[in-house]
């Protein structure tokens, strides 16, 4: 029999080499780096942080640890939301779903009380089981993490149009083509809200990470910014040997799609990383974003599967 209780400091060794085991299970590949020896003791802070605030529980078998889940409470987009990162779960492969499945009835059922009608969790792409049930439950796909060894040979593509680093001189094109992006996603109802770059914000993107502009004829027709000062990070499993393409991202004008432009860019990207010493670099996207969905995943690996689930508003009532 399975029973559900809060978690106490005692469970956190075994839950954490149950994490553990999952971890290399499941990114156990020349792309993707070593989180454990550097992340470990930020899994044990996190996983203390929502014990103190009793947003952890564990499963156990005749008094053993086979599974914990440890969540954080946040608003997501103006929506009460309780999140599982990827380093805030694990379950002992033997009776795996029927362990994950007690641990959600328990914690959702609080969620929902506390109104947290928005449910938020990080699993690993190729757990099918924990995918497959999940669905079942009515959660969906959400957002993609991947990774890539920037070892990883990639023949020199030659490209018509010229890329460049951005300076500071290129700041007010870059700001109008900011503000195209932006447009382009809230157009679309299916697409997250995206924050809006000031100039001063984007001077100090292109001072302390990089940009990569493709340009025709003096107008701005791609970007792709990334930073190469990553760290430990409990939620993409960042390390100090990543690079990770955030902030502005990835974008090509629509009519320049596919003539490679986005391979020019980011095999300038892995170079970088190669020369500064970076062996691996992530990336995350919206699997409603079906340009996306075309585009890394031919380039990178899935990694994680982050999944939403809505709770009917009036569960309450």
């Amino acid at each position: 029999m399975i029973n559900i209780s809060l978690m106490q400091y005692d469970d956190i060794p075994r839950a954490i080499n149950l994490w553990k085991t999952q971890f290399k299970y499941y990114c156990h590949f020349s792309a993707f780096p070593n989180f454990i020896d550097g992340g470990q003791t930020l899994i044990e802070s996190y996983i203390k942080e929502q014990i103190n605030k009793n947003n952890a529980i564990v499963a156990k078998i005749d008094n053993n640890v086979v599974g914990f889940m440890a969540w954080m409470y946040f608003e997501f987009h103006n929506e009460k939301t309780a999140f599982l990162p990827i380093v805030g779960h694990a379950a002992s492969v033997r009776d795996k779903w029927e362990i994950y499945q007690e641990m959600y009835d328990y914690a959702s059922n609080r969620w929902v009380f506390d109104n947290r009608f928005n449910h938020l969790w990080m699993t690993y792409f190729d757990d099918d089981t924990l995918k497959n049930n999940l669905y079942d439950l009515g959660f969906g796909s959400y957002v993609i993490d991947a990774c890539q060894s920037t070892s990883e040979i990639r023949s020199y593509i030659k490209s018509e149009y010229k890329i460049t680093y951005a300076n500071k001189n290129d700041v007010d094109a870059l700001y109008e083509f900011a503000k195209t992006i932006n447009e382009y996603y809230a157009n679309s109802p299916i697409f997250l809200v995206r924050k809006e770059h000031t100039k001063d914000e984007l001077i100090d993107l292109i001072c302390k990470d990089h940009v990569l502009i493709a340009w025709d004829n003096g107008n701005i027709i791609g970007v792709m910014s990334f930073t190469i000062n990553q760290g430990f990070h409990i939620e993409h499993l960042t390390t100090r040997d990543s690079a990770y393409i955030k902030s502005i991202g990835a974008y090509i004008n629509p009519e320049y799609r596919r003539k490679g432009i986005g391979n020019c860019l980011l095999e300038k990207v892995f170079i970088l990383c190669r020369e500064q010493g970076k062996p691996f670099i992530h990336v995350s996207f919206e699997t409603s974003n079906s340009n996306a969905l075309r585009f890394w995943p031919k380039n990178f690996k899935p990694i994680i599967r982050s999944v939403r689930r809505t709770i009917n508003k009036d569960a309450n009532k």
